[in-house]
């Protein structure tokens, strides 16, 4: 992590001396060369409160401009996913963010166990600040979250967490793009008490929930792309993930892992509708069970951007796995290798007062810390309405397959399935204040596990309020 957190900081430092030499000079989204968001000479209008997330760290930063010929990078080769930000909450730069929000949640089963359920009601305090700059060659994004969570039953697990994002993209020359980014947290639980974890994408594995436990984890991810013509378009991408608990429950053994990737792509153009070819290879690693796997994938990738801000992205191909293993309470090793198909769908849409996002998708990918290596597959949706100034509601889904390839230990489950829902309404009260509410429902069933807390199905409820005051300052003129 210091390596890699070293990194990021020589790249903050670098863009904070450009600030410094090109203050005068802020516009929109350099990759997508955007005029610049001014009504008159030296002035900028402020942009409205962002409603969703943890409630002022907004981690998305604008998509490339879908007026223009180059594609929108799906997420299998390094890009962005979709998001369920209103068009409104995007067009936003050149400002820096403070404020602090206070919340509450109910927990009918914090330990995601079968049996034995226990109900927590935990209280948070969270101060959040944020910074957003762009040049005419350069934009980057810093935001961190930190503050005290405390439980009402598990009060050994009060503690401070954190949350650090950092998103960059440099326009190298007329025709090479770079991004870097990384997100890091320390959590108890659940960070944000309105969030379950999401299924879908194609980085960790966040369709499986753990048991409750300290939980740290990191990602890092860094791509380019080169438009050497005028309808093609090469590039390549590389990421790194780890996932590291303690503090478990007792009755829970919880893997660490980690997951390394490198793609390789070209697409060609055919108007607004590109379609090329990648090389994905994937190093997965977990511990107990000192399980490693590597896996290769060909893949036909096509993307479409329309003008209305509607995205379709679509991948498909066969997938070869080398994966090896020693159960915790296996008496051998595990070895052995296989072809299977993979391929998944994601599309999005994005308005000044609607947001819908869903997808399908069947890969290898890591087991979320419950298994080891996992064959998912998984759809999802979700869609957020703005029903007044002001005021708006967002409600989601998802459903997620996990057939285990290695597992860490012997009483580990061979299959999970989960299944999560959630709903939310969020209201801005004037420009500083935001109050957020909503109900989470998830189920997840690893009846095929020797681990009588865990055997059968569980149930989760989680009942959550937050209120958050926020102010902002703009940078330059």
């Amino acid at each position: 992590m210091s390596i890699r957190s070293g990194f990021v900081l020589v790249v903050v430092l670098a863009g904070t001396q450009s600030l410094v030499l090109a203050q005068g000079a802020p516009t929109q989204n350099p990759g997508a060369g955007n005029p610049p968001a001014q009504t008159g000479e030296g002035q900028r209008p402020t942009p409205p409160t962002a409603l969703s997330g943890i409630m002022g760290v907004d981690t998305e930063i604008p998509q490339e401009d879908t007026s223009s010929r180059l594609p929108q990078l799906p997420m299998i080769v390094g890009g962005r996913g979709p998001s369920l930000v209103f068009r409104a909450e995007q067009e936003r730069s050149n400002y820096v963010r403070g404020g602090i929000n206070v919340g509450g949640t109910y927990d009918d089963n914090a330990s995601m166990s079968s049996t034995g359920a226990l109900t927590n009601t935990t209280y948070s305090v969270f101060p959040n600040i944020t910074v957003e700059q762009t040049f005419s060659r350069m934009r980057w994004d810093l935001a961190y979250a930190g503050g005290l969570t405390v439980n009402q039953r598990f009060t050994n697990r009060n503690q401070g967490s954190h949350s650090l994002s950092f998103d960059s993209q440099f326009r190298l020359s007329p025709h090479v793009n770079l991004r870097v980014g990384e997100n890091f947290s320390l959590t108890t639980g659940f960070f944000d008490s309105g969030n379950l974890a999401a299924i879908g994408g194609y980085g960790p594995n966040a369709s499986l929930i753990a048991p409750l436990s300290k939980q740290r984890s990191s990602s890092t991810v860094a791509s380019a792309d080169y438009h050497f013509a005028l309808n093609d378009i090469a590039g390549a991408s590389g990421s790194f993930d780890d996932l590291h608990f303690s503090d478990e429950e007792p009755t829970s053994l919880l893997a660490d892992s980690r997951s390394a990737s490198g793609s390789a792509f070209w697409f060609h153009g055919f108007g607004r509708d590109w379609i090329g070819v990648s090389y994905r290879f994937q190093h997965l690693t977990f511990d107990p069970g000192n399980g490693i796997s590597n896996v290769h994938s060909v893949l036909v990738v096509n993307t479409i951007t329309l003008p209305s801000r509607f995205t379709l992205s679509a991948f498909a191909g066969p997938e070869y796995s080398d994966n090896r293993a020693q159960t915790v309470g296996a008496e051998s090793a595990t070895s052995f290798a296989e072809w299977s198909p993979s391929g998944g769908i994601e599309l999005s849409w994005q308005g000044d007062h609607t947001a819908v996002s869903g997808g399908f998708s069947r890969q290898i990918s890591g087991g979320g810390g419950v298994l080891g290596v996992v064959r998912l597959q998984d759809v999802h949706a979700g869609i957020r309405q703005e029903l007044y100034p002001g005021w708006a509601v967002g409600v989601s889904g998802g459903y997620g397959n996990n057939k285990a390839l290695t597992v860490p230990t012997t009483s580990a489950a061979s299959s999970i399935d989960t299944a999560t829902v959630s709903a939310s309404l969020e209201h801005n009260l004037g420009r500083s204040f935001t109050l957020r509410m909503g109900y989470a429902h998830a189920f997840q069933d690893q009846s095929t596990t020797a681990n009588p807390a865990f055997a059968g199905g569980a149930h989760a409820n989680r009942y959550f309020v937050t209120l958050g005051y926020q102010w902002e300052r703009p940078l330059g003129r």
